[in-house]
């Protein structure tokens, strides 16, 4: 009996240990995890399409910017740390922070969030306007944003998906899927 409940023991401890063993270990390491990337300490940062493509942003298309103003470049992509899990965003470059505040944020607004201009005739920017809906099963017309957020981080605005996925954990907050990616961008 003594040794039965000394056994008993013995595996409760081994039990104990181990869960607080897991625990411990299962934290997030990435280096950046601890960083509260959006707080503005990041707004001289430039970054350009190499930036983003040096973290696996896998760019579809270039657009043309020449109505979009002051704006460098645009570009509509792909991104996700797990390939199957692979998310759209639009970046777009300006010359800095500033620059893209004033000049992009309207922009960025209109293209944006739940009552965002999805329909050509009514978009100040015409370009790329097919990629930032979502079209309903057989094309039809159940269309609806596919951004529902946008950051503006150091000099580039991020239109941030907010696409509805049962295979994709959390895909339906913009922000942190922004925040996902941008926090794997080489920060100074």
């Amino acid at each position: 009996m003594m040794m039965k409940l000394n056994l008993r023991k013995y595996n409760f401890f081994i039990v104990i240990f181990s869960i607080i063993l897991l625990i411990s270990c299962s934290g997030d390491s990435d280096k950046n995890s601890d960083i509260d990337i959006f707080d503005g300490s990041y707004n001289s940062n430039i970054f350009s399409k190499d930036s983003f493509k040096n973290i696996g942003f896998k760019y579809s298309k270039e657009y043309d910017v020449k109505d979009l103003n002051d704006a460098e470049s645009a570009y509509y992509g792909f991104w996700a740390e797990d390939s199957f899990e692979r998310l759209s965003y639009e970046l777009r470059f300006y010359p800095s922070n500033e620059i893209a505040k004033s000049s992009g944020a309207f922009f960025a607004e209109e293209a944006t969030g739940e009552d965002a201009i999805i329909k050509k005739a009514d978009a100040t920017w015409k370009e790329g306007i097919k990629d930032r809906r979502f079209v309903g099963p057989f094309g039809t017309s159940r269309n609806r944003p596919k951004y529902l957020g946008y950051v503006i981080f150091g000099n580039v605005i991020v239109l941030c998906p907010s696409e509805v996925s049962e295979k994709v954990i959390g895909a339906w907050d913009p922000i942190e899927n922004c925040r996902t990616m941008l926090s794997k961008l080489p920060i100074n």
